[in-house]
């Protein structure tokens, strides 16, 4: 796994706005620095990052759900896009 990769999107969760925060803009961020990234790859990033910067809202139940959620829309939005 790529550390600048997961360090990419650790920064993302951590000083963007939460609001900016989606499963789609967390691949973007990925496939902007590695097009061709393997799915369980890109996933094993997302969820560490998403593990790691939890600790960092723990105040804001809502930021944390949010990004609760992305593993989720994540694996739908690879879907639709391998349907190509």
């Amino acid at each position: 796994m790529s550390t600048e990769l997961y360090q990419t999107v650790y920064n993302f969760f951590t000083t963007s706005p939460i609001e900016h925060i989606t499963a789609f803009s967390v691949i973007y961020q990925i496939m902007e620095d590695e097009p061709l990234i393997q799915q369980d790859v890109l996933r094993e990033i997302v969820n560490r990052a998403i593990d790691a910067s939890t600790n960092i809202y723990s105040n804001d139940l809502i930021a944390q759900n949010k990004l609760l959620k992305i593993p989720i829309q994540n694996k739908i939005s690879l879907l639709l896009s391998s349907d190509d």
